[in-house]
């Protein structure tokens, strides 16, 4: 009871949700910390505030969800220093202060999921942050949580590691469709709003329209591009499903997408006859 008054008196949670591990001290992490606390305090403290400092500098935090996440990060610390007295060799300290660092980072990364696209990827943020707007069940939303976090400890172990068809063959079985479609339009809004604006000024611009309402075929255009913007991340890896959707898709397409799609192929005809004449030329 001493020890355990002791842990709560320093502020330090042994937290238990439906989302965090196990954290309960064991009996030689809480003899060490009592027995060592002045020694202690004054650098974990240090310590814990640093990796917070540069956990805000690299990542969105609510507000609400700073005193939470700083007291993991404090309790994380201390735990890890206990091992400064328990282990003999390097080796043991680090891999103790390892799987401390693991065993914490689910339940902060639980935090930081809703917030930060780059976390796990724009199609789990957005599919949590707006869960309730898109009536997403607590089942779900756990599910999409574990999802998450299965990708978090992916890219730890590699950075390179490429999400995209896991967590699309994921969330389509955990949305619906409309609430799947809703998540890709709302990534992929802005980046259709700038395609169908450059393609009303591109074809303008060569020419090709005169009486064309310009607000009307922008939309037009916009709308086409997000629906193929959702269609490639919603098939991602599934080629022959992909091809047949994009296919239907292209069939309508907007005339300004047709024209600027002509401009295209004539800019890269031209480009590789000058490049052809290019290599003849240095043949001689």
């Amino acid at each position: 009871m001493k020890r355990k008054l002791l842990v709560t008196a320093m502020g330090f949670l042994a937290l238990a949700s439906a989302h965090a591990s196990d954290f309960k001290w064991t009996e030689d992490e809480l003899r060490i910390y009592e027995e060592n606390i002045k020694d202690m305090s004054f650098r974990c403290k240090i310590a814990a505030q640093d990796a917070f400092q540069e956990l805000r500098q690299t990542y969105y935090l609510p507000q609400e969800d700073e005193n939470f996440v700083y007291k993991l990060i404090l309790e994380r610390e201390v735990r890890k220093a206990t091992y400064d007295y328990l282990c003999e060799t390097s080796k043991d300290r680090v891999a103790n202060k390892k799987r401390l660092n693991d065993l914490y980072q689910d339940s902060i990364d639980v935090r930081l999921l809703p917030h930060n696209d780059k976390v796990a990827g724009a199609n789990v943020s957005i599919s949590l942050r707006f869960a309730q707007k898109l009536g997403v069940s607590t089942e779900n939303y756990n599910k999409i949580i574990r999802l998450g976090i299965s990708v978090c400890k992916h890219l730890r172990k590699n950075p390179r590691y490429n999400y995209d068809v896991e967590v699309m063959d994921s969330l389509r079985n955990i949305l619906s469709k409309d609430q799947l479609a809703w998540v890709l339009r709302a990534k992929n809004a802005t980046p259709a709003v700038d395609k169908g604006i450059a393609t009303w000024n591109e074809v303008k611009a060569a020419g090709l329209i005169e009486n064309e309402d310009s607000a009307s075929c922008t939309q037009n255009a916009i709308e086409y591009f997000l629906e193929e913007y959702v269609i490639n991340d919603m098939f991602v890896g599934h080629d022959k499903v992909l091809k047949k959707n994009l296919s239907d898709l292209w069939k309508k397409q907007p005339l300004i997408v047709r024209m600027n799609g002509s401009i295209k192929k004539k800019e890269e005809l031209a480009k590789k006859k000058e490049e052809e004449n290019e290599r003849n030329e240095m043949a001689w």
